[in-house]
C-alpha cells in the first residue's frame, strides 16, 4: 500500500510537474518572508531547562522577587592602581544614572558612598585597633603628604622627610624598599608612556601591585526587538567611557560582563562566521552531490528542493517554538545533512533506472517502486531519533528534535516524493554513462566474506576491550564552557570568578522574612564547605559603638591634618629642582645604609635623574601616576575617619532592595570555601559544597545547585531519549521486517558504533556536555537509515554489497551530512563546534559500522541466485 501511494503521488507530481512546482514556490516564498519578520533567538541558557522542574521554580522564584539580579550588566573598571579605579567607576556611574532611558538602576557595589564611609566599622575590632595605632604613628607623613600632593611634594617627602627619620634610626631603607621600588616601576612607566599608577592603598595595606578593578552594576532597559536586547545599552556605556576619557587620565579600560552581555556575546559567537561557514557548506554540498549524480539537472533539482525544504523547516520552526535557542539554532546544518540524504538516494537510483530504461518518465516510476519502503523507514527512523528527547525536561535538545523531525518527517520526506520529481521531469537530465558503486571493492567484498567469522569476533573483541574507557567518560557540567573564552564578557567573568565578586557558585535561599534568612545563614555559614553565608543583616556591622569610639579618636587626630589647604601648584622647574634634590638624597642614602634597601634606592635616584632631564609632559604624566592616587586616597581616608551608625532603617533602599523584597521575603546568599590551589567550577569541591548546603537549606537554588541539577537533567534526558529511541526504532523495524534476527541485523550495528563512539570520546578527550549530548540519539535515527537500506537489499538478495551502487550512494550522503555537522564544528561558539565534533564522530562510526561491519555481520542472504539476479537487476 505504501509503494502505491507514493508510486501514485509521484506519478501525480509528474504529470502536473509545473503545477506542483509553482506551489512549492509559492510556500517557500511565503515561508521566507515570515521567518524574516519573526525570526529570534533566545540566548538565556537558562530556558534550556523545563521550567518546571522544582529547581527551575525556586531559581525563577529568585528572579521574580529581585529581578535586578538576572537582567543585570557589571561593568568592571581596570586601572593600574585601585584608586584610579574607584574614581573613574564613580564617575562613569554618575553619567550612566544620567541616562534613565537606558538605564533603569545604576550601583558601586563595594565603591559606593555607603561602603567607603562606613568600610572601617566591618573591620574586627583588633585590626581596627591595629589600622588606628599605624595611621596616629603616620601623621606626620600624612602631614607632609596633605600638604602637598604633588609630583613636588612626593620627591621633597623622599629627600628630606623620610631620610629623616633614616639618621635617627626611626626607620631603615629596607622599610623603605616597597616604596622605594614601585615609585620607581611607576616613574619608568611614565617615562615610557605607559598607563601606571603608584597606589597608596596598597602600600598601606601591603597589598601586590599590578592592575585592579571596580564594578558598576547596571539594570539596562532592554529591547527584545532586537536579537541583541541589550546592545544599546552596552553601546551606551563604552561610548561613555570614552567620553569621560577614562583612559587618557585614569590609564582605565572597560570591559562588560554579567547575564545581558554574555547573552548578546553569546549570540555573537553563534552568527560569527555563519554566512561563510554556511557558504562553504553549500559549496561541498554541490560538489558530492555532483560525485554523486554526475548530472547538473540532478543536482540542481536535489539542492533547490533541499534549499526550498530547509525554508519550510525554518517557518515551520518559527511556528513551533517562537524563538530559537543556541541549540535550536543548529536545525539548519542537521537538515541539510540529513535531508539531502534522501534526495542522494532518489537520485542515484534514477541516475541507473535512466541508464537502463532511457526514459525519465519510466525511470522515475521505477525508481518509486524500489525506494519507497527504504526512505521512508529511513525518514520515520530518523525523526524517532530526534522526537526521542520530546519527552525529556531537556527543553533546548527537546526544541531542536521537534524541528529538525518535523523538518524531516514532515518536509524533506514528502518532497522527496513530489517536487524532486516534478523538478527531475521537467528538467529531463542525460543519462550517466556508467552504473553507480565502486567496482574496485570487489576484492575487499571477497576477503570480508571469507574471513567473515575472524573479522566479526576480532571486532566484537576490540569493542568489548574498550568498555573500560568508560568508566572515564566524563561530563562537563559548567555552562560557561560553552561560551567564547575569547569574549569581552566571559574573560571579564573568569577576572571576576577568581576573587570571588562575580558569585558563580553561590547559591541562595528565598526566605520568608530577614529574621528566618539570618537565623538560616548562622546555621549554613557553620558548614566547613561555606565561606560566608550573606544577608541584609550582614550589612549591619557588629560592635559599632566601641568601633565608633575608636574611629572617632582618630578622626580628632588626624582631621586637622587631613583638612589643611595643600601648597599652591609647583612650576615645572620647582618640580625639576625636587626631582634632582630626591635622586641626590636616595644616593647618598644608597651608600650611608647599604644593604637591602640600597638597590631600590639607587634604581628610584636613577630614575628621578631622568624625569628631571625629560620633557614637562613626561612630568606631567610622572604627577598624574604619582600624586592622583595620593590625592583620592586621602579623599578616602577623610570620609571613612567619619562614619555613621548602621542600622536595617538606615542602609540605603538600593542596597536594601538587593536583600529584601517588596513583599518583605529576603534573599540569604552562600558562597563556596575555596581550597587552596582550587580552580573556579572545580567539580567535586562544588558538589560537596552543594550536597552540605542542602542538607541544611534544601530549598536552595541558583549557582551551582542549579547547574549540577541541570546536568542530571540532560544525562537524564539523554539516557530516557536514548532508550525511547531504541525501543521505537525497534518496534517500526519489527513491524516492517517481521523477522526479530533482521531486527538485530539492524540494531546491533548501531549499537556497537555508539558504544565506540562513546569509547573514542576518551580516546580523544572529548567530554560530553549540554550542547554536544544530542549527538548520541541523533546518530540512533541517522544512522539507522544506513542499516535499513543496507538489510533491504540483503532481504532481496544482492550480495556483493561493498562494490554496489548503495554504498557510494551511502558514502556519498554520510560524506554530505558530515560537511554539515563539520560546519558546526568551525563554529566559533563552544557549544556549537562541541556539538559539530561529536556528531562528525559518531557519524564517522556509524558509516564505517555500515559499509564494514554490516555486510560481515549479514554474510550471504538468504535468497537463491536467480533471487540475487532478479534483486540485482530490481536495483
Amino acid at each position: 500500500m505504501l509503494t502505491s501511494i507514493i508510486c501514485r503521488t509521484i506519478r501525480f507530481s509528474v504529470r502536473h510537474a509545473w503545477f506542483v512546482i509553482g506551489l512549492f514556490a509559492l510556500v517557500v516564498a511565503a515561508s521566507t518572508v515570515y521567518v524574516a519578520r519573526h525570526f529570534a533567538i533566545n540566548t538565556d541558557v537558562s530556558s534550556l531547562i523545563d521550567p518546571n522542574a522544582p529547581w527551575v521554580r525556586r531559581d525563577a522564584a529568585v528572579t521574580a522577587a529581585f529581578p535586578q539580579r538576572a537582567d543585570s550588566t557589571l561593568v568592571v573598571v581596570r586601572a593600574p592602581a585601585p584608586e584610579f579605579a574607584t574614581q573613574a567607576a564613580r564617575e562613569l556611574a554618575q553619567r550612566l544614572r544620567a541616562q534613565p532611558r537606558l538605564f533603569s538602576s545604576v550601583s558601586l557595589g563595594t565603591d559606593s558612598d555607603f561602603f567607603a564611609r562606613n568600610g572601617l566599622l566591618f573591620l574586627p575590632p583588633d585590626q581596627l585597633n591595629t589600622l588606628s595605632a599605624q595611621l596616629a604613628d603616620a601623621r606626620p607623613l600624612l602631614n607632609a603628604l596633605a600638604r602637598d600632593p604633588s609630583l613636588r611634594g612626593l620627591a621633597d617627602l623622599l629627600s628630606v622627610t623620610l631620610l629623616t627619620p633614616l639618621q635617627t634610626g626611626q626607620l631603615t631603607l629596607a622599610d623603605m624598599a616597597p616604596l622605594l621600588r614601585r615609585s620607581a616601576d611607576t616613574v619608568d612607566a611614565a617615562l615610557a608612556n605607559r598607563p601606571a599608577a603608584l597606589s597608596w592603598r596598597e602600600l598601606a595595606g601591603g597589598a601586590p601591585a599590578g592592575p585592579v578593578h571596580s564594578l558598576v552594576e547596571v539594570i539596562p532597559v532592554l529591547d527584545y526587538t532586537q536579537l541583541q536586547p541589550g546592545a544599546a545599552s552596552s553601546d551606551a556605556i563604552r561610548a561613555a567611557a570614552a567620553g569621560l576619557h577614562l583612559g587618557q587620565r585614569y590609564g582605565a579600560t572597560v570591559a562588560l560582563t554579567g547575564a545581558v552581555p554574555l547573552a548578546d556575546d553569546e549570540f555573537s559567537s553563534v552568527q560569527q562566521g555563519a554566512a561563510l561557514s554556511t557558504a562553504v557548506t553549500f559549496g561541498f554540498v554541490l560538489l558530492i552531490l555532483w560525485m554523486a549524480l554526475h548530472s547538473m539537472k540532478l543536482v540542481g533539482a536535489v539542492f533547490i528542493t533541499m534549499l526550498g525544504g530547509l525554508a519550510l523547516t525554518a517557518a515551520l520552526g518559527m511556528l513551533m517554538v517562537g524563538a530559537l535557542n543556541i541549540i535550536s539554532v543548529a536545525f539548519a546544518m542537521l537538515f541539510v545533512g540529513i535531508g539531502v540524504d534522501f534526495g542522494i538516494q532518489f537520485g542515484m537510483r534514477f541516475r541507473a533506472r535512466l541508464l537502463e530504461l532511457a526514459d525519465t518518465y519510466e525511470a522515475l516510476l521505477a525508481v518509486s517502486r524500489t525506494i519507497s519502503l527504504p526512505v521512508t523507514l529511513a525518514a520515520v527512523a530518523t525523526a524517532i531519533g530526534f522526537f526521542a528527547f520530546l519527552p525529556t525536561a531537556y527543553r533546548g535538545v527537546a526544541e531542536l528534535g521537534q524541528i529538525a523531525g518535523v523538518g524531516i518527517l514532515f518536509v524533506a520526506f514528502p518532497t522527496c516524493f513530489t517536487i524532486l520529481p516534478a523538478l527531475i521531469a521537467k528538467s529531463h537530465p542525460h543519462a550517466a554513462s556508467s552504473m553507480p558503486g565502486y567496482g574496485w571493492l570487489a576484492p575487499v567484498d571477497h576477503l570480508f566474506q571469507r574471513n567473515r567469522t575472524v573479522l566479526l569476533f576480532g571486532t566484537v573483541a576490540i569493542v568489548a576491550a574498550g568498555v573500560p574507557l568508560l568508566w572515564h567518560l566524563r561530563f562537563d557540567f559548567n555552562p560557561l564552557h560553552l561560551k567564547d573564552p575569547s569574549s569581552e564578557s566571559v574573560q571579564a567573568l573568569h577576572t571576576l570568578a577568581g576573587s570571588g565578586e562575580a558569585g558563580i557558585d553561590n547559591v541562595q535561599v528565598l526566605a520568608p522574612s530577614l529574621a528566618q534568612a539570618a537565623a538560616l545563614g548562622q546555621r549554613v555559614g557553620r558548614l566547613p564547605e561555606v565561606e560566608r553565608a550573606t544577608t541584609l543583616q550582614s550589612l549591619v556591622p557588629e560592635q559599632q559603638a566601641g568601633k565608633l569610639h575608636i574611629i572617632g579618636g582618630l578622626a580628632a587626630r588626624l582631621d586637622p591634618v587631613l583638612a589643611q589647604q595643600p601648597a599652591p601648584p609647583a612650576s615645572d622647574i620647582e618640580r625639576i629642582d625636587a626631582l634632582r634634590n630626591a635622586a641626590r638624597g636616595l644616593r647618598n642614602a644608597a651608600l650611608d645604609y647599604p644593604g637591602a634597601g640600597e638597590g631600590p634606592a639607587r634604581r628610584l635616584a636613577d630614575s628621578l635623574g631622568k624625569l628631571a632631564r625629560a620633557d614637562a609632559s613626561a612630568r606631567n604624566r610622572a604627577e598624574q601616576a604619582l600624586a592622583g592616587p595620593l590625592k583620592f586616597a586621602l579623599a578616602s581616608l577623610r570620609m571613612a575617619l567619619h562614619p555613621e551608625p548602621v542600622s536595617l532603617r538606615t542602609i540605603p533602599a538600593d542596597l536594601r532592595s538587593n536583600w529584601v523584597a517588596a513583599d518583605g521575603r529576603a534573599l540569604l546568599d552562600i558562597a563556596p570555601r575555596k581550597a587552596p590551589g582550587m580552580e573556579p567550577g572545580d567539580d567535586r569541591q562544588l558538589r560537596r559544597f552543594a550536597a552540605a548546603v542542602q542538607r541544611i537549606a534544601p530549598d536552595a537554588s541558583g549557582g551551582t545547585i542549579s547547574v549540577l541539577n541541570a546536568a542530571g537533567v540532560v544525562t537524564h534526558a539523554f539516557i530516557e531519549a536514548a532508550l525511547l529511541a531504541i525501543v521505537a526504532i525497534t518496534a517500526l523495524l519489527w513491524l516492517t521486517f517481521r523477522r526479530i534476527e533482521d531486527v538485530l541485523l539492524t540494531m546491533v550495528p548501531l549499537l556497537v558504533s555508539g558504544l565506540v563512539t562513546l569509547e573514542l570520546c576518551v580516546v580523544f578527550g572529548i567530554s560530553l556536555n549540554f550542547a554536544n549530548i544530542i549527538a548520541l540519539p541523533l546518530l540512533l535515527g541517522v544512522g539507522v537509515a544506513f542499516k535499513i537500506y543496507y538489510v533491504m537489499a540483503w532481504r532481496s538478495g544482492i550480495t556483493a554489497l561493498l562494490q554496489h551502487g548503495l554504498t557510494q550512494a551511502i558514502i556519498l550522503s554520510a560524506a554530505t551530512t558530515g560537511t554539515a555537522f563539520g560546519s558546526l564544528w568551525l563554529s566559533s561558539h563552544p557549544g556549537t563546534a562541541s556539538m559539530g565534533k561529536l556528531l562528525v564522530l559518531a557519524l564517522g562510526c556509524t558509516l564505517i559500522g555500515a559499509v564494514f561491519f554490516q555486510p560481515i555481520l549479514m554474510g550471504q542472504p538468504r535468497a537463491t541466485p536467480q533471487q540475487d539476479q532478479r534483486g540485482a537487476s530490481h536495483e
